[in-house]
C-alpha cells in the first residue's frame, strides 16, 4: 500500500509541475510585431490597421501600414515629415509632423497627402523656423481639428479637415516679458490637447489653458502643468502623465481632472519615476508606460496596480500604447537598437501578480524644457508673469 501511494504521490507531483510549466510557458508576455528603427508614433485604426512613423529628419521617415495584424508592413507615400502622433474621425487619419505638416489618408491609411499651416504661423516664428517647427498636440473638439503647434505657433484649427486653418487668440497663450530682441512675449509650448466633458485643453510646459469658444481665447486655469504630455479619459476621469523627469515617492503619479474641474491623483504603484511617457484607457484598463523601461495596468481605478514586464523591451522608451480586443500594443523608440519598434501582449495576460501602493503628494517643480524628442528647448525664465490678466509666478 505504501509503495502504491508513494507511486501515485509522484504522479500527482508529476503532473502538477507539468501544469505548472504549462501555465509558466502561456504566459508568453511581450513579443516583437515589426522592427523600426527610431520608432516615434503609432496608429491603431478603426478598421484594424496598424500604422508606425519612425523619428528621422531624411528622406529615410515615413509612414508604415500593416492590415493584417501586422504580418506583413509596407512603406507609405506619405512624405518625410517626422510624424509625432495620428487621431482619425469618420472621414480621415490624420498626422501631425515637423515643419507645419499635417498629413491626412481617406483610405485608412494606405496612401497620403499632406497640408500645411505654415502661413498661419510664419508671422509669429518666423521663415526660418518653419522647417523644424514641430507638432505633438492634436485632437477634434466641436467638429474642428485642432493642433498645438510646440514652437511659439499657438494653436490652431481646421473647419474643413486640414484645408484651411484659423489661429486662435496668441495672447492669451503668451506670458512674462517680451524679449528685448523679438519685441515680443514668449508663446507657451503646447504638449497636449485634450477635448473632454465638452471643453477644450491645452496642456503645456507650466500651463493648464481652456478654450473658449465664444472669444476664439484661452484661459489660464493652472500654473503646474510640468509637463502634462500625455493623457487618456479612463473611466469618465480624465487622467494625465507628466513627461519630465520627477523621480520621488511624494510627487504625483497620474494627475486627475474630474467633470466637475476638481484637480485630483492616482495612488501610484512602488516606483519612484513619474517620468509617464505614454498612456492609454480601455474599458476597464488604464495603462501607463514609464521612461525607465517599466510597464503598469490597472483595472480598478488606480487601488492596485500590475507591473506588465516580461519580455518587456528594456532599454526603449515606450511612445504610444492602444489596445484591440486581443491585444495590448506598444511602441518604443530607440536609438540605434533592434528593440524599437512595435510590441504586443495579449490580453489574457493582463492579471497576475499585483504590485504595491503608496502615497499621494503634490511636487511640481519646473525643470529644464525638452520636446518629445528628447532635444532641450529654451525654457523662460522664472518669475512673476502676468496670464490673462492674472498673476502667475513660476517657482
Amino acid at each position: 500500500m505504501k509503495r502504491n501511494f508513494y507511486s501515485v504521490t509522484r504522479v500527482l507531483l508529476f503532473v502538477l509541475c507539468l501544469l505548472s510549466a504549462t501555465a509558466l510557458n502561456a504566459q508568453k508576455g511581450w513579443e516583437q510585431v515589426h522592427e523600426l528603427p527610431f520608432t516615434n508614433a503609432m496608429h491603431l485604426s478603426s478598421e484594424g490597421n496598424l500604422l508606425l512613423a519612425d523619428l528621422t529628419y531624411d528622406e529615410t521617415s515615413g509612414i508604415y501600414l500593416s492590415t493584417d495584424g501586422g504580418e506583413n508592413w509596407t512603406k507609405t507615400n506619405a512624405a518625410s515629415y517626422s510624424y509625432n502622433l495620428f487621431v482619425e474621425n469618420d472621414e480621415y487619419i490624420f498626422a501631425a509632423g515637423m515643419g507645419c505638416k499635417v498629413a491626412r489618408s481617406d483610405d485608412g491609411g494606405k496612401t497620403w497627402e499632406v497640408l500645411s499651416y505654415a502661413r498661419n504661423v510664419v508671422d509669429l516664428i518666423g521663415e526660418e523656423n518653419i522647417e523644424w517647427s514641430n507638432a505633438y498636440a492634436m485632437a477634434f473638439h466641436d467638429g474642428k481639428l485642432f493642433v498645438g503647434d510646440f514652437c511659439g505657433g499657438g494653436v490652431i484649427y481646421s473647419e474643413d479637415n486640414g484645408e484651411t486653418w484659423v489661429n486662435t487668440d496668441i495672447a492669451s497663450l503668451s506670458y512674462g516679458e517680451a524679449d528685448p530682441k523679438l519685441g515680443k512675449q514668449p508663446v507657451e509650448n503646447i504638449y497636449n490637447l485634450v477635448s473632454y466633458n465638452g471643453e477644450l485643453y491645452a496642456f503645456g510646459v507650466y500651463f493648464v489653458f481652456r478654450y473658449d469658444a465664444a472669444t476664439n481665447a484661452w484661459e489660464t486655469i493652472a500654473s503646474n502643468s510640468n509637463f502634462m504630455a500625455v493623457s487618456a479619459i479612463y473611466q469618465g476621469t480624465l487622467c494625465l502623465g507628466r513627461s519630465v523627469i520627477n523621480d520621488s515617492y511624494d510627487a504625483d503619479f497620474v494627475v486627475t481632472l474630474n467633470k466637475d474641474g476638481e484637480w485630483g491623483a492616482l495612488a501610484r504603484p512602488e516606483t519612484y519615476d513619474n517620468n509617464i511617457r505614454a498612456m492609454h484607457a480601455d474599458g476597464k484598463h488604464l495603462f501607463v508606460g514609464m521612461q525607465y523601461n517599466k510597464l503598469y495596468h490597472t483595472s480598478n481605478g488606480g487601488e492596485t496596480w500590475q507591473e506588465l514586464s516580461k519580455n518587456y523591451p528594456s532599454g526603449s522608451v515606450p511612445m504610444f500604447i492602444r489596445t484591440d480586443d486581443k491585444y495590448v500594443y506598444l511602441a518604443c523608440y530607440h536609438s540605434w537598437s533592434n528593440e524599437s519598434g512595435l510590441w504586443r501582449l495579449e490580453k489574457s495576460e493582463l492579471e497576475g501578480e499585483v504590485e504595491g501602493i503608496g502615497n499621494i503628494n503634490t511636487d511640481n517643480k519646473a525643470t529644464t524644457t525638452y520636446d518629445l524628442s528628447g532635444r532641450r528647448v529654451l525654457q523662460p525664465s522664472k518669475g512673476l508673469y502676468i496670464v490673462n490678466g492674472k498673476k502667475t509666478y513660476l517657482k
